[in-house]
């Protein structure tokens, strides 16, 4: 038997490593005319075209990065590639559940992909890591094939009408950056800033300019939150890296984010919810780089992403304080010579605050527009419950409330309307609430591993949480003290931001995991973190808990891609 070769491809990891946002939407935008057919309908003509690409892009790697000892190798490894893409593209177009066909082709050149470099190779974190990105690209790409604009939507309308997301979208398309010359409470959802409408109306723009129908360019605008999960992915590992995360502990909470229903969900919503989340956890992470290392050059991206969270969606000023915590911690540090950190902190002002509030201010001053102004849905809405106990509201988890485990609100046929907070959280992260939302009432095909992925997630998010609490609570040779209040004070706001929100506006569509979202990578970084501390223990209970934790990670994974693949079976 031949030796086998003890190296990894580093010329491919190394290449991932540098460029991770590059390549990323590189992969999005060569999918994106994939994504132009009709969800219900793909053509032969995109199956060739995901074919030639997919083929271009395996041929190049092989050569580019010297995989295989010698060039009969290569050749051969090229055909058998070739091959495969040939079969799964036949396959896609001769099933009618194409979208359930790619998920399953997807898990298998997975695999195949493991199992070529494992018996070639070194297996690496990077590799297994990048595989798992690989992995909820495609299961992100599968949800947009299987969405269209009406389907799992929030506040969407449509693109005939002027009002919801759709509307609003449809509006700077028309009028380029013509600012709106009417109060914009007028129009449903027209009050959100703009940046994320403004976005999503250049790439239609862009489509239809090419010669792209409308009905189709504005389907295929779901690339762009796709492409804003899919970056959040990478977002969220280095975060974990820069906790010092590694091995198992990294490659399970990579794992979590990879494959979390919130980010597979909110990644084919055309509401700006998962933009807000890509410049919240880059703004967690550029503080965290600025306070390790306080120069210019962190601190205007950091800027940067506060500012335009702020002007995707006000919510984002909730890292605000974290940030104004190592901010004050610096210019202690350096109270003797201070002058430096003040002129970082002025020009910090002079990015963020105008891209922030512009829009606010704007309508204020025009139309008399509170600055904080949510509409109100009042207390005639259906999904009222105000006039419940706030104690019932708050504390209760009875009364048949976990007897339907899906997001809970009668008008898409649940036996009840969602009044806990609490519960909303952990129902929604799993399945959202929405018109025809991923439950079984409108899915027979989940009935049974919906709730398998529901108790596993409650089980796995519970432990997160606990274990947060210990990680900030616990000296760490990773992060200091004042990381440690960091995370701690991103936490604190977020949540109880979100809880505020539930108690002032007490609608069943309130209670959504979309409005606290970073709470989600920080549990699981905080479970990595107390399972890496652990790893150094010899003592056999911490063996076999880890070992459960991990099994748990790895089930809650696999369930969520099989649940969010199921749902396909049906278009």
């Amino acid at each position: 038997m031949k030796e086998k070769l003890q190296h990894t491809p580093e010329g491919l990891f190394a290449l991932m490593r540098r460029h991770p946002y590059l390549l990323t939407i590189l992969l999005c935008g060569l999918l994106l005319p994939f994504g132009l057919a009709d969800r219900a309908n793909i053509t032969a003509g995109s199956c060739i075209y995901l074919g030639v690409v997919l083929g271009a892009v395996s041929v190049t790697a092989i050569f580019l990065f010297n995989l295989g000892k010698n060039r009969s190798e290569k050749l051969l490894l090229s055909g058998i590639m070739l091959a495969c893409i040939t079969a799964s593209m036949l396959t896609i177009g001769f099933v009618k559940n194409k979208a359930f066909a790619i998920a399953i082709i997807a898990l298998i050149a997975a695999a195949a992909a493991v199992m070529f470099i494992r018996f070639n190779y070194k297996i690496s974190d990077t590799l297994i890591i990048a595989v798992l990105i690989a992995l909820g690209i495609a299961i992100r790409f599968v949800y947009v094939l299987y969405t269209g604009v009406v389907d799992r939507q929030h506040d969407v309308g449509d693109f005939t009408a002027n009002i919801g997301h759709a509307g609003y979208i449809k509006y700077w398309y028309e009028n380029g950056l013509k600012l709106p010359d009417f109060d914009v409470r007028s129009y449903w959802q027209y009050y959100h800033p703009p940046f994320h409408h403004m976005t999503m109306a250049v790439l239609l723009k862009l489509l239809t300019m090419l010669g792209v129908s409308f009905n189709k360019a504005s389907e295929a605008t779901q690339m762009l939150p796709m492409l804003y999960s899919s970056l959040t992915m990478i977002v969220s590992y280095k975060i974990f890296r820069m906790v010092r995360l590694k091995g198992n502990p990294l490659i399970a909470a990579t794992a979590i984010i990879c494959f979390h229903p919130t980010f597979i969900i909110f990644g084919g919503s055309f509401n700006n919810d998962m933009l807000l989340m890509l410049f919240m956890m880059s703004a967690i992470m550029w503080g965290l780089r600025w306070y390790r290392e306080p120069t210019f050059g962190n601190i205007i991206p950091l800027a940067f992403c506060i500012g335009l969270g702020m002007m995707t969606k006000l919510s984002g000023w909730m890292v605000a304080p974290a940030v104004a915590f190592v901010f004050l911690v610096i210019l202690i540090k350096y109270i003797k010579k201070p002058l430096k950190y003040i002129g970082q902190y002025a020009l910090f002002g002079v990015i963020c605050v105008p891209l922030g509030v512009w829009w606010q201010v704007r309508n204020l001053i025009k139309f008399k527009i509170p600055l904080t102004y949510v509409p109100d849905l009042g207390t005639n809405s259906v999904m009222y419950s105000g006039n419940m106990p706030l104690v019932q509201r708050l504390f209760s988890f009875g009364n048949g409330q976990l007897d339907f485990v899906y997001g809970s609100i009668t008008l898409v046929g649940a036996p009840y309307n969602e009044y806990n907070p609490t519960l909303g959280l952990f129902k929604t992260a799993m399945f959202d609430e929405c018109a025809n939302s991923i439950n079984d009432v409108h899915f027979s095909q989940i009935h049974i591993t919906g709730p398998i992925l529901f108790w596993i997630s409650v089980v796995l998010f519970l432990i997160c949480f606990g274990c947060f609490i210990v990680s900030m609570i616990r000296k760490s040779e990773y992060i200091n003290g004042v990381e440690r209040f960091y995370f701690v004070l991103l936490f604190g706001v977020i949540l109880v931001s979100y809880y505020m929100f539930c108690i002032a506006y007490p609608l069943s569509c309130t209670f959504n995991i979309r409005y606290a979202m970073p709470l989600i990578p920080l549990c699981v970084m905080g479970l990595a973190m107390v399972l890496q501390r652990s790893e150094s223990s010899q003592k056999a209970i911490s063996t076999w808990l880890r070992r459960g934790i991990y099994a748990l990670s790895a089930a809650f994974c696999c369930m969520s891609y099989l649940v969010y693949t199921q749902v396909a079976v049906t278009m």
